[in-house]
């Protein structure tokens, strides 16, 4: 899907299901993912209600996809622009937007994973999985988007070095690389490239290459964030890790008291069958105790009898 007009103002083309509400207007409303309300602390989401989130976390990645891709194409367009002119301005807002969808599906992704660690239910493991492959997603988009910038931070200095070279033929390699790290935002900078050049239209070549500049720092900011964003998700990591290392421990202790019940049960299982056998063995010895009883009391008493003598 193509981005359309590029035009500001206007509602996210890229607008999906009906979680996401209104439009992202190149960051003119608050893009935060408010369309949730927050529970209470001592409260989990439903499995139900937390896979929705999911879901729409999903299509949100899936924008910022997009937006990637009409990033792509605007720094297309502006380096072939002399100037920058319109696409620098469709840049400047779609960057200013895609920066609010990544801070809100990060925000969103944290809230999610605070659900998982606190659910105490089966869902835990469901909810688990699901932030990981997530955030996954969302990490895979990010270093997509990281590539990108970097690689037309690259194209914009080589347009500048080749630009400079123009208004100054005799520059040396490192004159050259000093001209793509300076600022020309500086009008000092400008003035002095200005006067000390030999060429005509230099002020208008030099215009191209304070523009190439913009976009270079545009991208330079961009890139800075994208690595907070990094460190973001590598800290949720981080504070998942206790969690899921408790729940294994939780599932040791377990498997271990398993383990025990079962060698207590065995036990009790040949204690009963050995105190089974004990009673038969006892119940056979009085039988035994009482048939030589009976035994004797009959001879006894067949001798004492009135036939035989005193």
């Amino acid at each position: 899907m193509s981005y359309g007009s590029y035009g500001g103002g206007a509602g996210n083309p890229y607008q999906q299901g009906p979680s996401a509400e209104g439009g992202y207007g190149y960051g003119e409303q608050d893009h935060e993912l408010h369309n949730y309300p927050q529970q209470p602390a001592s409260d989990t989401l439903s499995q139900q209600d937390f896979l929705g989130r999911i879901q729409f976390l999903r299509n949100e990645i899936g924008n910022l996809r997009q937006n990637v891709q009409a990033i792509t194409s605007l720094h297309q367009r502006s380096l072939a622009e002399s100037d920058g002119g319109l696409s620098a301005q469709q840049l400047e807002r779609i960057v200013a937007e895609t920066q609010t969808l990544n801070a809100g599906i990060r925000d969103q992704l944290k809230f999610l994973a605070n659900d998982a660690n606190r659910t105490t239910d089966g869902s835990r493991g469901l909810k688990e999985k699901q932030v990981n492959t997530i955030k996954n997603e969302f990490e895979r988009e990010l270093h997509n988007y990281q590539t990108e910038e970097s690689s037309f931070r690259q194209r914009y200095r080589d347009q500048i070095a080749r630009q400079y070279r123009i208004v100054n033929p005799d520059a040396s390699e490192d004159e050259v690389r000093q001209a793509t790290e300076a600022d020309w935002g500086n009008e000092g900078v400008f003035q002095t490239a200005l006067r000390s050049n030999r060429v005509g239209q230099a002020s208008n070549i030099l215009g191209n290459v304070r523009a190439r500049h913009n976009e270079l720092q545009r991208i330079e900011k961009t890139l800075l964030e994208l690595s907070a964003m990094f460190q973001d998700l590598a800290v949720l990591v981080e504070q998942q890790e206790p969690a899921v290392q408790q729940a294994e421990q939780n599932a040791e202790n377990t498997t271990k008291y398993i383990d025990q019940g079962n060698v207590h049960v065995d036990k009790g299982i040949t204690s009963a069958r050995n105190a089974r056998k004990y009673k038969w063995w006892c119940l056979l010895v009085v039988v035994i105790i009482l048939v030589i009883l009976a035994i004797i009391l009959a001879i006894v008493f067949r001798r004492g009898g009135p036939g035989n003598p005193a």
